[in-house]
């Protein structure tokens, strides 16, 4: 059936060979019955704790006999169509069902539990103060926000969108809730969670994962590179660029005008802070390390998501002649819109992958997660 790169040899228990060059890391889960006897004889599974390979040929289930054998490139992994699906399960992120989350005393005593479960240290003490009531939130956003939202929800009234700062804890919390219910089932989470806590799980903190999320809505594999160390720390992801190779997706912080620490903005001076972002990129994507620049602009006012996209747009027809390992630039901006309940939010999050059309780069094998 199958010639691989292995120096094995998988045959059926009546002697036929079924597999020539055979690896059992390279076919998980395949059931091939025998065209001489019609025994079937299945590869092992995916191991746990192993991450899955970048890139797998689906071995569907089919009653017609094969009368070709297939020979796999070196890099190439077959997966039976029910361990696939298996392992998809355990890596694709869950979707929650809705978006929708209400501030309770409840929900900011499951946000402090889960925190804890996942890093294994308590949530900081948020610091809140009347004089600037986003005090803290650059020294750990969640832990801000839940003091913040804590001492809101003692108040005879109030709501979400009551003050800037109560939005904003609002949206922290929301983030986090949602980060939670979309990856925590993923096998590599504690890394995750490690990374994100090194931000204070601000909405920073929290870009790569949701990005991750959003290019799998889109079509795309994704996955991350497992950590050396337990429990480590995710530093970029993965997106697949055709059968077997994979282009890296590097996040960066851009908060030169995130509200309410940043300055300002006007068209012009964005524009050239952004042109200045993808321009300096090309110290680490680059033809020799092919790649994706992924922003992570936080949270601005006054129509600024949308110049943001355009302002990428410009920057990357300026600059992508000149840098071709550069595959796109992908701002991460967040969706939210109102509910009939004042007390809670509609939350998620909007990925625009500008695409640069001089890109000419060489996509890596590799695994991933």
């Amino acid at each position: 059936m199958f010639v691989g790169p292995g120096d094995g040899t998988l045959a059926c228990a009546c002697g036929r060979v079924l597999i020539a060059g055979y690896d059992p890391a390279r076919f998980l889960g395949v059931a091939i019955r025998c065209g001489g006897c019609a025994e079937v004889t299945a590869t092992p599974a995916l191991p746990a704790g192993r991450a899955p390979p970048a890139a797998v040929v689906v071995a569907e289930t089919v009653a017609e006999p094969r009368t070709a054998t297939a020979t796999l490139p070196a890099d190439v992994h077959v997966a039976g169509r029910i361990e696939y699906d298996r392992i998809a399960a355990l890596y694709l992120p869950h979707t929650p069902p809705d978006n929708v989350y209400r501030i309770s005393a409840d929900v900011l005593d499951r946000v402090a539990a889960w925190h804890e479960a996942a890093i294994g240290a308590p949530l900081p003490d948020g610091v809140v103060t009347g004089d600037d009531p986003f005090a803290g939130s650059m020294q750990h956003a969640l832990a801000w926000a839940v003091a913040h939202l804590r001492g809101r929800l003692r108040a005879d009234s109030w709501a979400s969108r009551e003050s800037e700062a109560s939005s904003a804890a609002a949206t922290n919390v929301a983030a986090f809730l949602h980060f939670v219910r979309t990856w925590s089932h993923h096998p590599l989470f504690p890394a995750m969670a490690t990374t994100a806590a090194e931000r204070g799980f601000s909405l920073h903190g929290l870009a790569p994962f949701a990005a991750a999320h959003c290019l799998a809505q889109q079509g795309n594999r994704i996955g991350f590179p497992t950590p050396k160390e337990v429990p480590g720390r995710i530093g970029f992801l993965y997106v697949a660029a055709g059968p077997s190779g994979m282009v890296a997706v590097h996040p960066e912080v851009f908060d030169r005008f995130e509200y309410p620490h940043g300055r300002a903005w006007t068209p012009a001076e964005l524009q050239a802070a952004v042109s200045e972002v993808v321009q300096r990129a090309q110290g680490r994507i680059n033809l020799k390390h092919p790649g994706i620049l992924l922003l992570s602009p936080g949270v601005a006012l006054g129509g600024y998501d949308e110049a943001l996209i355009e302002a990428v747009k410009t920057a990357v027809q300026s600059a992508g002649r000149r840098n071709r390992g550069l595959m796109a630039v992908a701002p991460i901006v967040l969706r939210m819109q109102d509910t009939p309940d004042p007390q809670a939010v509609r939350f998620g999050y909007g990925l625009f992958p500008i695409l640069n059309r001089h890109y000419r780069g060489e996509t890596l094998a590799g695994a991933a997660g």
